[in-house]
């Protein structure tokens, strides 16, 4: 019950604290937020009085909304790997190079600060003319990772785990030496937004949140393994459905009791479900909608 799921828990964006692990790289959880509301009530004196209702929320208004890019690129990407996929939080960024036998995998991350977790057994060896430093992870019952770590401009700190041939010293160092500037895109992006709202996780190239000031003020966009024929049993609470156009393609609107589901379809064919607010409107879900974009990997 894949939208069920999506629609029904708050999106987990957890990197682990030592930049190397594995566990940094995707994430394959698919869930995301859904708001609750309550009423409060008051007692005074021998009766009950019930609190003024909170003021409407102001209207939204939409404005265009930028998706960060990976800052880094290999000038050259050795032939097992194939094209990354991105992870990423306020501060921190991973893309995640997969081999197809899972062996030979490389994880690059890009970290505002220095990195935690270093392990007191490394030793300095030289990236680019900065000094770095490089050791084998502590074994966790994990494969094997060389890891490598240096500042490679001010507040730009990099580290490089190779796992499989890539735990070869010679080799992550030429690695490293591909490392190059090189804005990345991320495949999935959306340019339209609440104005003052941010990206604040993305998640395995499929999950887009962005956030408002407050916890309740969040929209997500999730690319779905396919479409789900019967939104108004598998989206909790849905109470309403309707049938609108996205991009020039039937796309489906659920109003549920605390949010907006959409679900339409992207040119090439990747199926996109979209979480939104109810202080927006339908046609402000509809208008975010058709500026979500989705390309396909490898491009």
């Amino acid at each position: 019950m894949e939208t069920l799921s999506y629609a029904r828990a708050r999106l987990v964006c957890e990197f682990s604290a030592a930049p190397t692990s594995r566990t940094i790289g995707p994430v394959r959880r698919r869930t995301l937020l859904v708001a609750a509301a309550a009423t409060v009530a008051v007692a005074a004196g021998a009766g009950l009085t019930v609190r003024p209702a909170d003021p409407p929320a102001e209207p939204l208004t939409l404005a265009a909304v930028t998706v960060p890019e990976f800052p880094l690129t290999l000038r050259s990407r050795p032939s097992p790997l194939a094209p990354p996929r991105y992870s990423y939080e306020p501060g921190r960024f991973v893309a995640v190079y997969l081999s197809p036998d899972g062996v030979d995998d490389v994880y690059l991350a890009v970290a505002d600060g220095r990195p935690t977790g270093i392990a007191p057994t490394s030793r300095r060896v030289v990236v680019g003319g900065r000094p770095a430093q490089i050791y084998e992870e502590p074994s966790t019952g994990a494969p094997r990772a060389l890891v490598l770590v240096w500042e490679r401009s001010p507040e730009q700190w990099v580290s490089l785990a190779g796992h499989g041939r890539f735990t070869e010293e010679t080799a992550l160092l030429r690695l490293a030496g591909e490392i190059v500037d090189g804005p990345q895109q991320v495949p999935l992006r959306v340019r339209l937004a609440p104005r003052g709202w941010r990206v604040s996780a993305f998640k395995d190239d499929t999950i887009l949140t962005l956030r408002g000031d407050s916890a309740d003020e969040t929209l997500s966009v999730q690319v779905a393994p396919g479409r789900n024929p019967d939104l108004m049993h598998t989206v909790m609470g849905a109470r309403e459905e309707r049938v609108v156009t996205v991009g020039g393609r039937d796309a489906r609107l659920v109003r549920a009791d605390d949010f907006w589901f959409l679900q339409t379809e992207m040119p090439g064919g990747s199926v996109v479900n979209l979480q939104a607010p109810l202080r927006l409107s339908a046609d402000q879900v509809v208008a975010i909608a058709e500026q979500v974009s989705v390309t396909p990997r490898g491009r």
